[in-house]
């Protein structure tokens, strides 16, 4: 038997309160001198002499009502014999290069084992060899879907993952049974630029800009920075120098007062053109963006300023910075299905245990100084 709240059974010590008031209430009492006692001496002291056995069944029951108590409150799992079956071992591993070659001995002995091998995605075949790699372009997304097709209480999952942000984008992955969690920290692969690949990690085949200033000399120059990220990192921008009708902006660029601000829209604005007020997706910036005013447009570093407005609003910035061992392990909970039910049974029938005790001890209870009231 396992106890979910162990700690609970040092309330089993609290028998001793019964036992501790019944012999308080079995000391001598002060003698009193009284003419009609003469006629009840006899059987009054056979009834308090020592140790009345007609209480004894009652003070068993209540210290079982408080030993009930103790074991309940402690929440009793049972482990019923016979059924202790072997759990089967399933590797289930990201589609990864570095993973599969990092934990190549580990898989390769699993498969002599005859266990199952299996990627994460949405093809679950057990592998014969792990020299084929999917190319999986869902990454980690369809990791609790895989668990929840080839996990249960009878298994004994071994997670073969890489060790990153990305785990902490992901809702917390429920697994039932055992696991066994084994992570590489990629610390040879050098961090690419957050920007490449920018619009399949937003979910967008385009990023339509717009770029609205009075002086074209800095719509030119903001224009070119936009380019030059264009060209060097692939990003599909699609830029408007002219307010389209119908056409809904991913990015804003104006020094003109926003005069209906779109929440799906990031804006890039001169300080003092919203006044006060602080939104999230408006950017500010100190001065215009011009090569006679911007020490940053005369130093060459517009793309760069631009390109960090981005990587900070879609929160780009450390998506493959490895995870502490706490972060890890709790991006992950076991659940249980069958041993809860058990469980709950079992709390079922101990609860009504304690009822019938209970009732019982007040009836007998009840009975007795009914018992005495009429002697």
């Amino acid at each position: 038997m396992e106890f979910l709240n162990p700690h609970m059974l040092w309330g089993m010590c609290a028998v001793a309160l019964p036992v501790i008031i019944h012999f308080w209430y079995q000391k001598k009492g002060k003698q009193l001198a009284w003419a009609a006692s003469q006629w009840l001496l006899d059987k009054t002291s056979l009834q308090h002499r020592g140790i009345r056995l007609d209480e004894i069944p009652l003070l068993l029951i209540r210290c079982v009502l408080i030993i009930l108590l103790a074991i309940l409150l402690s929440q009793p799992v049972v482990k019923w014999l016979g059924k202790d079956i072997k759990k089967e071992e399933i590797h289930l591993v990201q589609a990864d290069p570095k993973v599969a070659s990092n934990f190549r001995f580990e898989l390769e002995s699993a498969l002599k084992r005859e266990e199952k091998v299996i990627w994460i995605g949405a093809d679950l075949k057990p592998l014969a060899d792990i020299g084929s790699i999917p190319k999986n372009n869902d990454g980690l997304f369809l990791l609790q879907q895989s668990i929840n097709d080839i996990a249960n209480d009878n298994t004994n999952l071994n997670l073969y993952l890489t060790n990153n942000q990305q785990i902490t984008r992901l809702p917390k992955i429920f697994i039932p049974g055992t696991y066994k969690l084994k992570a590489i920290r990629d610390s040879a692969r050098k961090l690419e630029n957050p920007l490449i690949g920018l619009a399949e990690k937003i979910g967008k085949d385009n990023i339509i800009v717009l770029i609205d200033y009075r002086n074209p000399d800095e719509a030119e120059t903001v224009q070119a920075g936009l380019e030059a990220l264009k060209e060097v990192f692939g990003i599909p921008f699609n830029i408007d120098l002219k307010t389209a009708s119908r056409t809904q902006y991913d990015w804003i660029f104006t020094d003109k007062p926003i005069a209906k601000r779109n929440a799906q829209t990031v804006y890039v604005v001169r300080e003092g053109n919203i006044g006060d007020s602080v939104f999230e997706n408006v950017i500010q910036v100190s001065d215009s963006l011009r090569l006679a005013t911007s020490d940053v447009v005369q130093n060459g570093q517009l793309p760069e300023l631009l390109g960090e407005m981005m990587i900070d609003h879609y929160h780009l910035e450390n998506h493959l910075n490895p995870l502490s061992q706490k972060q890890l392990e709790a991006a992950f909970e076991i659940v249980r299905t069958e041993g809860v039910q058990s469980s709950n049974n079992l709390q079922k029938w101990l609860m009504l245990l304690f009822v019938l005790t209970l009732i019982l001890e007040r009836w007998i209870s009840l009975n007795k100084n009914m018992a005495r009231v009429h002697a």
